[in-house]
């Protein structure tokens, strides 16, 4: 089963993926299907190493189409996190000299998402949030679980 005809994402083909409409070939992992949507780059990535369950895309089709809800949820992760190490905000603040507030709730209403990784095959969702992607690559990654709760939130860059 390469081919797949989604109602929400349409054709996806699970061998080839969108990567060879560009030459592109990364390994076993490949891009199925990429847009923005609701003005946030979204992208659908398959790593062949993993059995690919038509079933998450109904799961991934569910978190966009109600994505205010789980930006919330992600928030309200992201302000849990912060609260037990802001370091975070004070790598901001200090080492990157931004003018930004170090209180909680308003830092967090201050970032924003840069991109949303639907994972098919280890059906995990990752939401990239930045506070400043002019002057910072930092980024706080909040992972929602296919149950659709939030299962992380890391820091990466």
């Amino acid at each position: 089963m390469s081919k797949i005809n989604h109602e929400f994402f349409g054709e996806i083909d699970t061998e080839k993926g969108v990567d060879e409409q560009f030459g592109e070939k990364l390994d076993d992992v490949r891009v199925l299907w990429e847009e923005e949507y609701n003005g946030i780059m979204t992208t659908l990535w398959y790593d062949s190493g993993y059995e690919f369950k038509v079933g998450v895309l109904d799961t991934f089709a569910e978190f966009l189409r109600n994505s205010e809800n789980y930006f919330e949820k992600a928030k309200e992760a992201l302000k849990c996190y912060l609260k037990v190490d802001d370091e975070y905000i004070v790598f901001h603040k200090e080492e990157l000299e931004l003018d930004i507030s170090d209180e909680i709730c308003e830092f967090v209403e201050q970032m924003k998402i840069e991109e949303i990784s639907l994972w098919a095959g280890e059906n995990l969702i990752s939401v990239d949030f930045m506070i400043n992607p002019e002057e910072s690559d930092q980024i706080l990654c909040v992972k929602f679980n296919d149950s659709l709760e939030v299962e992380s939130v890391d820091w990466e860059s």
